[in-house]
């Protein structure tokens, strides 16, 4: 298996290590108990790539105003990283879709979907399947399933058998969501046939893993849904175009440009304003989303190896030791989150800040190519913590760093001459 596969594979254990705290989760869950496990699963997914969509959001809003559990902290979720079709919600009013998925589907057909995974848990069914497992005794059950590496993201086998159970609805409660849903989706305004056309979609979103699909297996036969949806609604609704284009997010600014040819080797330094190395823990991984901004965009990085080094005398001549073409000089003035109010079940207040500077030089003759600067603040709730390390775009703060990383890039590839993409 090639590295491509074994992130894939990682991955999804990391979904499945996620789905594993519904396992554990006492039948008689509190409402602190119910959102306390939706912030572990939240925490366990956040390397999948979790975005809060302003269309998701939106649709969110309308759908949780029509729910009877109007205590949750109800959050919407779009999943980046995970590339099959699929939605499903955890205690606490935390739902999650992949984009995948979302942007196969027109506004309708989403807000049904969206609507019945709220009506697990606007009906306590994982509350009702903790209780069935207690009384089936499935502390001990476990698939005999063989995952090779290293690390936390791979030890998800001693939970997997419970997991795969636990939220594998039965078909009695699949109805009562479909049928909540449907209202829900009715009551916030939606057309609620489209439920058929999204059921649709999802039977073709491929076979998942054996294992995966255990766990996924949150939809019985097709077939026989459709028709009782079908009959719910009358006819079936005519195949609705998609509401707009994919919802706007960071990686989005760089779509309209075709890749540079050939492809340009580019050394990055991340500075603070004094001058020197930015000393801060977020460091690498700010420079691993400006590289992940750059190479779609034809950019090869140049120099890692010394680029990261605290002290390396001139960065220019340093990029030039390595053959890169051109040098990317970033100054980070600013990169902060901070409390702005009291913690509660929602999550906590937070104001963040990303403020920075960028210079891509031609490292042949150091004539400067291109310079900007970004100053981004955001205030708002973030339900779980940010990492001192990691820059998640569940996170304020991360959210804006990841702004920043693809609007320098932007402002890269048009200074080394990346062309419009062709309209298809």
């Amino acid at each position: 298996m090639g590295a491509r596969g074994w992130t894939r594979m990682a991955r999804l254990a990391a979904l499945a290590v996620a789905l594993g705290a519904l396992a554990g989760a006492a039948w008689a869950m509190s409402l602190e108990e119910e959102v306390r496990t939706g912030r572990r699963v939240v925490e366990q997914l956040r390397e999948l790539g979790l975005t809060e969509d302003p269309a998701l959001r939106r649709m969110g809003e309308r759908l949780k105003a029509v729910v009877e559990r109007q205590d949750l902290p109800w959050r919407f979720w779009v999943i980046e990283d995970l590339k099959e079709y699929n939605a499903f919600a955890a205690p606490g009013g935390q739902v999650f879709i992949t984009r995948q998925y979302f942007e196969k589907l027109s506004a309708d057909e989403a807000a049904f979907v969206i609507g019945h995974e709220m009506a697990h848990v606007d009906l306590r069914h994982h509350a009702r399947q903790a209780e069935r497992r207690q009384r089936a005794s499935l502390g001990h059950l476990l698939l005999g399933v063989l995952v090779g590496g290293r690390g936390p993201a791979w030890q998800t086998a001693a939970d997997l058998g419970a997991t795969a159970y636990m939220t594998r609805y039965s078909r009695a409660l699949e109805r009562e969501a479909d049928f909540a849903g449907y209202r829900f989706a009715e009551e916030a305004g939606y057309d609620a046939r489209a439920a058929v056309t999204a059921l649709s979609k999802l039977d073709q979103g491929g076979e998942l893993p054996v294992w995966l699909g255990s766990i996924f297996a949150t939809h019985p036969l097709l077939s026989s849904r459709e028709d009782r949806l079908a009959a719910m609604g009358g006819e079936e609704p005519e195949e609705v175009a998609p509401s707009g284009p994919a919802p706007e997010h960071a990686r989005n600014l760089t779509r309209g440009l075709k890749p540079l040819e050939p492809q340009a080797p580019v050394a990055v330094r991340i500075l603070s304003p004094e001058g020197g190395r930015w000393e801060d823990e977020w460091r690498k991984d700010f420079t691993r989303h400006l590289h992940v901004r750059l190479r779609p965009l034809g950019f090869t990085i140049a120099g890692d190896d010394i680029m990261y080094k605290p002290d390396i005398g001139d960065p220019r001549e340093a990029a030039r030791s390595r053959d890169a073409r051109y040098l990317l000089l970033v100054t980070v003035h600013r990169m902060e989150s901070e409390p702005a109010g009291e913690p509660a079940l929602a999550g906590t207040p937070v104001r963040a800040a990303v403020e920075a500077s960028a210079q891509m030089l031609r490292v042949e003759d150091g004539e400067l190519l291109w310079e900007g600067r970004f100053a981004e603040e955001a205030e708002g709730v973030d339900f779980v913590p940010a990492s001192t390390k990691m820059l998640y775009t569940d996170t304020r703060v991360g959210a804006l760093a990841h702004q920043v990383a693809a609007e320098i890039a932007l402002g890269c590839a048009r200074a080394a001459g990346a062309e419009p993409a062709q309209a298809e």
